[in-house]
């Protein structure tokens, strides 16, 4: 593979309507001058087809532009496949082959209509979203418009900012479809990593739903989601202490229903994890809503199965205080003797995704 190919810039974008779809974007055309190209398996002589369908788990491909949409079957599993797909797509592209084969057929796209289309969501954009999210510093921009597919870029407090995909799948994206009925697909272009408030500089646990799994993939890291909650949760200042579960699953751009679950079976594998290598439990960062300050009763149950209490006499939120103090213990250690990792614990590079 290419040196250009291995360090390749993948960004991933989450569909809102499509949990089964992720949208993978690099920063140039996958094969220029080709309209939009699908498959529905392997095409011969089209080496991105074929890499990807070779991932356990994929169903369909879509390529437009800068954009490969892959939808997966239902029982597949995103954290299972974001990586391989990743190193599959580096690997297409370092094929001396046309990406995309014969298959795709030339840009055809009526530029007429694109453009009735990119001046309809920059009017929309004026008049209804930017006087809101202005009072934010931010500001939302329509770049271009390609087959009923728009390109938006964040710039100012919307770059890089953790509701930014909040803003962009709630009301920026309710706005334009209500609008603009044919509008085939919006893709959010921002580099999040820049800007004044950058995901990777200003918090290493806050993962941007563009970049976040994809971050370490060229370095062979797939990250499961108990690694990302336990990033996050050791990423939170020590003023804030602990976050609820919701807060984590939004945090790691989790909106599906169950991803509360999600996120608590996820604290349940750091328990293990930290029972086995005589950690303090990070899980013990994570608290209910419903319970004080506290976390779930899974929390405990679990503790307990594991031999680490709380102990005969201690009530569960003393239990909980110990915890915590512990953690804190921890950090101060590490703080003193200048190791910003250990095992079980990984930083982020401020340079940005792969």
């Amino acid at each position: 593979m290419s040196d250009a190919a291995s360090t390749l810039r993948i960004r991933v974008q989450v569909s809102p309507r499509d949990p089964d779809t992720l949208t993978f974007l690099l920063e140039a055309p996958v094969q220029p001058g080709a309209g939009v190209a699908r498959f529905d398996g392997r095409e011969a002589g089209a080496p991105l087809a074929e890499a990807l369908f070779a991932v356990p788990g994929v169903r369909h491909l879509e390529v437009a532009g800068v954009a490969i949409h892959v939808r997966k079957t239902a029982e597949a599993r995103w954290d299972d496949m974001k990586a391989p797909i990743a190193a599959a797509i580096r690997a297409a592209l370092a094929s001396r082959q046309a990406p995309l084969g014969d298959v795709a057929t030339p840009d055809t796209a009526d530029p007429a209509v694109d453009a009735r289309m990119l001046a309809a969501v920059r009017a929309l954009l004026e008049a209804c979203i930017n006087p809101s999210i202005a009072s934010h510093g931010g500001r939302i921009s329509a770049e271009r418009v390609t087959e009923g597919t728009v390109y938006l870029r964040m710039s100012g407090g919307c770059q890089g900012c953790a509701a930014s995909q909040l803003t962009l799948r709630g009301g920026v994206e309710r706005t334009l479809r209500s609008a603009l009925p044919e509008l085939r697909a919006i893709v959010d272009v921002t580099d999040h990593d820049a800007g004044s408030t950058p995901f990777y500089g200003r918090d290493p646990g806050v993962l941007s739903v563009l970049n976040s799994p994809l971050a370490g993939a060229a370095r062979g890291e797939a990250l499961t989601l108990s690694d990302r909650v336990r990033r996050h949760l050791e990423s939170l200042p020590s003023s804030a202490g602990t976050a609820s579960y919701g807060a984590i699953a939004r945090a790691l751009g989790l909106w599906m229903p169950g991803s509360v679950r999600r996120v608590t079976r996820a604290l349940e594998d750091t328990m293990r994890q930290d029972a086995h290598k005589g950690r303090p439990f990070i899980a013990a960062r994570a608290v209910s809503r419903a319970a004080e300050g506290l976390p779930g009763k899974g929390f405990f149950d679990l503790a307990r199965d594991l031999g680490r209490g709380p102990f005969p006499g201690e009530d569960e939120r003393a239990f909980h205080d110990r915890e915590i103090a512990r953690l804190a213990q921890t950090r101060d250690s590490e703080t003193a003797s200048g190791t910003g990792q250990r095992e079980g614990r990984e930083t982020f590079p401020e340079s940005g995704p792969a």
